[in-house]
């Protein structure tokens, strides 16, 4: 468990530093480009700045219809337009009569349109809204990382039915929702064959690690005591694992103490063939001589 859990936290870590290494140098901030491009939707809540014209300032909330009113040009219609194209839309409007040369900053301040659901073993679970193009690692990272019980394996739930911007629409068709699964100790060193990027709507599953199945072995084998059951196990192997038998093994008699799904104990004669489920007790008596 301690290793599992030591090698997601180290995957999490290393992809942070793969996109620090390698982030570009830009004019503008990554926050600033993430925000310009950004899809606005319904109850997005933006900012809208007019240089020299400080009345004219407003933050709106887009309506559920994907618009909203601004002084002098009316509705603006904002939904699927990116943080960039409705400042431009903005400034044509003003200039159209209103303002010369207006210049206007647009800003989010509040992402509430497109979200995602991380769930199951990390320290943080719940829904988190989507900024910008999101990496299923840096999600996991917002969510404050694994927790000492997550496993290798995530789950997405991707809603099928999506328009082009990523906005959920009503599944009219009856389509199936898309399901993701990923096992993080297939990501290799640069992250190659593991660019999963989430999407709006997504339900992120950080399952546990699976419960170990044991078996035990008793009796006259040197090392007595409990086993890993793995599928395919043997009475022989079994045996094997446990040191082998003694020299006062009675191999003809092993038997199988087995837990019915009734709950009664039964004991079942053994043949070194014989698969092992798991919770077996195989038992090696002592020789009579």
């Amino acid at each position: 468990m301690a290793n599992s859990s030591s090698f997601l936290k180290i995957t999490v870590i290393h992809f942070c530093l793969i996109v620090f290494l390698v982030r570009p140098s830009l004019d503008v901030s990554a926050e600033d480009l993430s925000n310009r491009e950004y899809i606005i939707g319904p109850d997005d809540v933006i900012e809208i700045q007019v240089w020299d014209n400080e009345d004219l300032n407003r933050t709106v909330e887009i309506t559920q219809e994907g618009d909203f009113a601004f002084p002098l040009i009316g509705r603006v219609h904002a939904e699927g337009l990116s943080v960039y194209e409705l400042g431009n839309l903005i400034k044509k409007r003003l200039a159209d009569g209103y303002i010369i040369k207006p210049q206007i900053s647009v800003s989010v301040i509040e992402y509430n349109s497109k979200k995602v659901f991380v769930l199951g073993e990390v320290q943080n679970p719940g829904s988190y809204a989507i900024k910008r193009k999101w990496h299923l690692i840096e999600l996991i990272s917002e969510a404050g990382g694994f927790t000492d019980k997550a496993g290798r394996i995530i789950t997405i739930v991707r809603p099928k039915s999506t328009n082009k911007n990523g906005e959920i629409e009503a599944n009219t068709r009856g389509e199936k929702n898309k399901i993701i699964m990923i096992d993080l100790g297939e990501f290799k060193a640069d992250l190659s064959g593991g660019n999963i990027f989430v999407e709006n709507g997504d339900s992120i599953f950080v399952k546990p690690i699976p419960p170990i199945k044991r078996i035990f072995v008793s009796g006259q084998v040197n090392k007595p005591g409990e086993l890993e059951w793995k599928k395919g196990l043997t009475v022989r192997q079994a045996i094997s694992l446990a040191g082998g038998p003694t020299n006062m093994a009675a191999q003809k008699r092993i038997a199988i103490i087995r837990i019915e799904n009734n709950g009664k104990e039964n004991e079942i004669k053994a043949r070194m063939d014989d698969l092992v489920k798991p919770d077996d007790i195989i038992k090696v008596p002592e020789r009579y001589f």
